[in-house]
Parts: C-alpha cells; sequence; structure tokens
C-alpha cells in the first residue's frame, strides 16, 4: 500500500521530469533563434555574417531576460527584426512547454496506478504457475534426458495458489482492470517455469513430498516471489520496459503481493492490497501538488530566496530545490496538512533522493521559510493541520 511519502515521491519525479523538459525546450527555442540568423544560402542578396550575429546574440539575450515572464514588449531597445523573432521563439517555447507539462501532469495518475497493476500480474502469474504445473503433473510420460522432476506435489497443491485461483474478488479484480499476461508473454511464463522453477533446488524439493505444512507452502511462495521471479533478468527486463521506476515501484509491488500470499492461508482468506487507503482523496492530493507547485513555480521561488540569500542558488541542488518548492506549495494549498508533517517528509524525501546533507539543509530552510509565511498570512491551516501550530 501506498503512502503519502510515495505519492510526494511520485511528484517529485514528476516535477524533475517537466523540469528536464523546460531546459530542452529552452534549447530548442535557442536553436529556433539560431536558425533564423543564419546565412540563406539560396538568395543572392549579399548578407553580413557579423550583422546576422549580432542579431541572433542581441535576440537570445531577449529571450534569456523574458523567457521566464511570458512576454516580450515592443518597447524594449532593440532591432524590430531582433524583438519580433524573439517573440517568435518565446511563443515556440511556451507551446513547447504547455505541451510537456499537459503530458506528465497525465501520466502522474497511471503511473501511480501502474504499481498496483504490476502487484495484480504478480499474483496472476502464481496462477499460471499452478495450471502449467498441473499439466506436467499429469502428464503420463517424461523426456528422461531433461532432467524430470517429481510430481507429488507442484503449486497447483500449494494452499496459496489454490486460494488465489478460487479468490472471487480476485478474478474480478483482474476483469475490471483488464490484467492479463497476454500472448506476446506466454513464452516468457513458460519459459520462467520450465527453465527456472524445474531447476531450482527449493522447488524441487517441495514437488518430491505430497504433503506440505501451511508454513512450507508460504515459505515455497515467498521463496519463490524474493529469490527466483524478481531475480529473473527476463522477468525485470519486461517490468523495466512498463515501469520507467521499476527500480522503486517494484519494491512496492513486492511488499503488496507478499501480503496477499501471506493471507490466503488466514481464516479470512485472499486480502487483496489497495493502492491507498482512500485513493481517490490522495490522487487528489497528488494531481494538486504538482499542479499547484508547477503553476506557482516563480512565486515559490521568491518565497524560498529570502532564506537561501546567503547561498548561490546555481550551485544548490536541483533535487533540494524542488523539494523546497514542492514542500512550500504543500503547506500554503492544504490547510490540513501540519506544517512539522510537511517538513519531516521532505527531510526523509530529502536524505533518501539528494545529497547526504540534504535533509539538515532542508530542514534549516523549511523551518525558517514556514515561519515567515505564517507570519505574513501565506500559510494558514485548519482542522487537523492546526496540531502543531498551537
Amino acid at each position: 500500500m501506498l503512502s503519502r511519502r510515495h505519492l510526494r515521491i511520485k511528484v517529485l519525479q514528476s516535477l524533475y521530469a517537466l523540469q528536464a523538459a523546460r531546459e530542452a525546450d529552452y534549447q530548442l527555442a535557442i536553436d529556433f533563434i539560431t536558425e533564423s540568423f543564419k546565412p540563406n544560402l539560396n538568395t543572392m542578396t549579399p548578407q553580413d555574417p557579423v550583422k546576422l550575429e549580432g542579431m541572433r546574440k542581441i535576440t537570445t539575450l531577449l529571450l534569456d531576460e523574458h523567457h521566464r515572464k511570458g512576454e516580450i514588449s515592443n518597447d524594449e531597445d532593440a532591432p524590430t527584426e531582433a524583438i519580433v523573432t524573439a517573440k517568435n521563439a518565446l511563443k515556440y517555447y511556451l507551446d513547447l512547454f504547455r505541451k510537456d507539462k499537459q503530458r506528465i501532469a497525465k501520466q502522474l495518475t497511471p503511473e501511480v496506478e501502474a504499481i498496483h497493476n504490476t502487484y495484480l500480474l504478480l499474483l496472476q502469474l502464481f496462477i499460471e504457475f499452478g495450471s502449467f504445473s498441473q499439466a506436467e503433473r499429469e502428464r503420463q510420460y517424461d523426456d528422461p534426458d531433461n532432467n524430470p522432476i517429481a510430481k507429488a506435489a507442484g503449486f497447483d497443491t500449494n494452499r496459496v495458489v489454490i486460494a488465489l485461483t478460487e479468490s472471487k474478488g480476485l478474478q474480478n479484480e483482474f476483469i475490471r482492470k483488464g490484467i492479463m499476461w497476454g500472448n506476446e508473454v506466454n513464452g516468457l511464463i513458460r519459459k520462467l517455469f520450465r527453465d527456472v522453477f524445474r531447476q531450482d533446488e527449493a522447488y524441487r524439493a517441495y514437488c518430491a513430498q505430497k504433503e506440505h505444512t501451511v508454513e512450507e507452502d508460504q515459505q515455497l511462495m515467498q521463496h519463490a516471489l524474493r529469490e527466483v521471479i524478481l531475480k529473473n533478468e527476463e522477468v525485470i527486463s519486461f517490468f523495466e520496459l512498463k515501469d520507467l521506476y521499476w527500480s522503486e515501484n517494484g519494491d512496492l509491488a513486492r511488499k503488496m503481493v507478499s501480503k496477499t500470499l501471506k493471507s490466503a492461508t488466514e481464516p479470512d482468506g485472499v486480502l487483496l492490497v489497495p493502492l491507498t487507503d482512500d485513493w481517490e482523496e490522495d490522487r487528489y492530493f497528488m494531481e494538486e501538488l504538482f499542479e499547484q507547485t508547477v503553476t506557482y513555480n516563480d512565486e515559490y521561488e521568491g518565497y524560498i530566496a529570502e532564506p537561501l540569500k546567503n547561498w548561490d542558488v546555481e550551485r544548490l541542488s536541483a533535487m533540494d530545490y524542488l523539494i523546497l518548492k514542492m514542500s512550500v506549495s504543500e503547506m500554503i494549498n492544504f490547510p490540513g496538512i501540519p506544517v512539522k508533517v510537511t517538513i519531516n517528509e521532505a527531510i526523509e524525501i530529502a536524505k533518501e533522493y539528494s545529497t547526504p546533507k540534504s535533509g539538515k539543509f532542508v530542514n534549516g530552510i523549511l523551518d525558517t521559510l514556514s515561519k515567515n509565511l505564517i507570519k505574513e498570512g501565506k500559510i494558514r491551516k485548519s482542522g487537523r493541520g492546526l496540531l502543531d501550530n498551537k
């Protein structure tokens, strides 16, 4: 199950992706200016390379000075051609950035929901193994040269697999989410079962013994998940192609699957782990945090500038800067979240995703900044958000 910290991290990752896109978009606008003042080799009109280079530099300077404001005035003390070209370059840049923002914002929720889909895919994998195991145990003849495996038991006799297979709730979730290992990856499942599990010592020992305790059934499943499936290079490659953040999201999916596997032999049966306790509310938090941080980026940078006045912003870690802006956005736009919660979350995220000293740095800046913004009335808390402001 995802926590709010996981959601904050997803927002941070999206902000980082948008920042990279912004820088690329700006470079494309610079390239646009450069192309605009290249000598035209198809004209007979004499051209002055020195003058063209001067116009390029003036136009680039105009864009550099005004691209954050989003507007270039006709009153600028520059040649008309430079102003017109700078305006066109600015429009080009803003259009690119707007499209990138929409694309990244649109991907945010599906990327998080994909973690739950991965969780369901992994559960379905065990059911598929159960089918392969049953077919193998029912086969009358084996190739004596293919290292035959004992047939006393298998995945299909495992209590956990049986519970997963018979769970109507799980089957309904597969249907509702459209979860299915398609034909194009059936070969991967078959190869994983025949070439990996059939050679795995733990699985071979399990198959050689007819009776097993509940604990033994659970041990096999946890071993299969942790030591075989999620360490198999082809499985990892498959999920990496589906999820850019597999190295992190895969661990979350593993924990969710492990919890469901453990529940399968409990009296209440298979427990499906939800994405969060209240996905609608958490999705709103995540999408709004991203939107507000991007929309009021310049304003938040202004707030941060005061406590950072003795720091060289150019040398500030890009991740630290994003964490500070995201945290300011959260403190201002979510009155029900206590300031201390926001700061503590920022510290932990900074420790994990930035430099070793980032936690202490972020703590100091946000502590000072939050006090200033509360005095100025920019941060106003209500309900649970007042808990640390008494």
